[in-house]
């Protein structure tokens, strides 16, 4: 089965510091090899990030690995699941993607990248004032994503040149790659919210 790569968030989209993260104005997302993307976890009611669950739960339906363990959410080869970014889980049989604990886990993927939450999940994005600051990412990166905290940082947008959605579609207003059923997502992944 295909798995994602790594990939950078650039300030969610800035620097995607995961194996699944998400690609949005306000979320981080990371695509797969079909194009696909896996989405952040939901805010728990003291508003601090909960890692342990799926989705955001925002109304954004997009691909997500299935699983039963979580050694099955890691690309084959690497030190998965073990420390960021190779923090993968399994809960509710999908898979959940890894999550920065502070600043220092970003900055030794990417020079300048933080650990904000995005969509409710703590990702490293890659801060911006302009694209320019985004270039380092590719032209496909722009400086439109939003962090939870209204921080602008970098954000492979769904529409941008070099983006592939798969069979799922791009949803413009979000950025992200979208499904609206399973039949949209790979083998082994599932549309939710």
């Amino acid at each position: 089965m295909a798995r994602p790569a790594i990939a950078l968030v650039v300030v969610c989209a800035a620097i995607a510091c995961s194996d699944r993260a998400e690609p949005a104005t306000s979320s981080t997302s990371t695509s797969t090899s079909n194009g696909s993307t896996t989405s952040a976890t939901p805010t728990s009611s003291e508003g601090a990030a909960d890692t342990s669950t799926g989705p955001a739960g925002d109304g954004i339906l997009q691909c997500v690995e299935t699983c039963e363990v979580p050694s099955e959410c890691c690309l084959p080869g690497t030190p998965c699941p073990g420390p960021y970014p190779y923090n993968v889980d399994c809960k509710d049989g999908r898979c959940v993607a890894p999550h920065c604990e502070d600043d220092d886990d970003c900055a030794a993927i990417h020079e300048g990248g933080v650990c904000r939450p995005v969509r409710g999940r703590p990702s490293c994005v890659l801060p911006c004032d302009d694209d320019a600051a985004c270039a380092v990412f590719g032209t496909h990166y722009l400086c439109v994503g939003t962090t939870d905290l209204g921080e602008r940082h970098c954000f492979e947008h769904c529409d941008q040149q070099g983006v592939f959605c798969g069979n799922a579609t791009c949803d413009p207003t979000s950025g992200l790659c979208v499904c609206t059923g399973d039949g949209q997502c790979q083998s082994d992944w599932t549309c939710v919210d």
